[in-house]
């Protein structure tokens, strides 16, 4: 193994690059791949897999127009009745310039997924012992949200028609549900709860649990307040739908939590009784 090395740092210093950059290049490495290049990629996979069944899964329900309609008629009846209905008040106020509202049509698009990804990494390479408890956490939310939109379907406020409520994704982006990929495999009813609002929970929950870092706590309460006020915005979720979203999680958190120690109790009799633990 040692002749290997040196070959390799004889091969690379031909072509002006020190064997002590090599160093450094390798425990950069070890840092961002504390279990190596294989379990990385296991782990990868796995959320890539999960995520595209659950994309395939939440694109299936058609055919509940009416019922989504119906229910998002009375989630703005109950927040009417609750005094709590501020999204087009709030849509309002903020719609006077088309670059802010792009700037929020463009955090909806492209922060929701990125930011949840380099999450995951960062957690992932701070601390791998505790990674799976944060990727249960997020697969649980996922999961649980998956059948409160195949069973409650709903109708966000840019489609009921009623709401005073616009699609600004629709009048300023290239990127909606009306057109294109997205229009073809995005669930429209899919409102409560708003995994948007879900991932960036997760995202500063995970943030606050995993550091003490000034900078990167004060982006854990960023990132959930500029979701829930780009949500509104958009016009693609009701209050109503982040709240759920916050109980969700939290649900998800404790069954995240509890799956982990029942994990921990099996271990040692699995060991006691001669058997593999995996």
């Amino acid at each position: 193994m040692e002749g290997t090395d040196l070959t390799v740092i004889d091969r690379l210093r031909t072509l002006g690059i020190p064997r002590d950059s090599l160093t450094a290049i390798r425990s950069r490495g070890a840092r961002l791949l504390p279990l190596g290049p294989a379990d990385a990629i296991k782990q990868f996979l796995l959320l890539a897999f999960f995520y595209v069944a659950y994309a395939l899964a939440r694109a299936i329900p058609g055919g509940q127009d009416v019922k989504a309609r119906v229910n998002g008629d009375a989630v703005m009846g109950a927040e009417r009745a609750l005094h709590i209905y501020i999204e087009p008040w709030v849509q309002a106020k903020l719609s006077h310039w088309d670059a802010l509202l792009s700037f929020f049509n463009l955090y909806y698009v492209y922060c929701h997924l990125t930011v949840v990804f380099v999450c995951l990494v960062w957690l992932y390479a701070r601390n791998p012992s505790t990674y799976s408890l944060y990727r249960n956490w997020l697969m649980t939310i996922n999961g649980v949200a998956l059948v409160f939109y195949m069973l409650l379907p709903t109708a966000p406020p840019r489609l009921i028609h009623t709401s005073g409520i616009v699609d600004t994704l629709w009048l300023l982006s290239p990127v909606n549900f009306q057109r294109g990929l997205l229009a073809e495999t995005a669930n429209v009813y899919a409102a409560i709860p708003s995994l948007h609002f879900c991932w960036a929970m997760f995202v500063g929950m995970a943030i606050f649990m995993s550091t003490r870092n000034r900078v990167a706590r004060s982006f854990a309460v960023f990132h959930p307040s500029m979701m829930l006020l780009t949500i509104v915005v958009t016009g693609n979720h009701w209050l109503f739908d982040a709240a759920a979203g916050a109980l969700v999680v939290l649900g998800a958190h404790a069954l995240a939590v509890r799956g982990g120690r029942a994990r921990v109790v099996e271990m040692p009799m699995a060991v006691q009784r001669g058997g593999s633990v995996r």
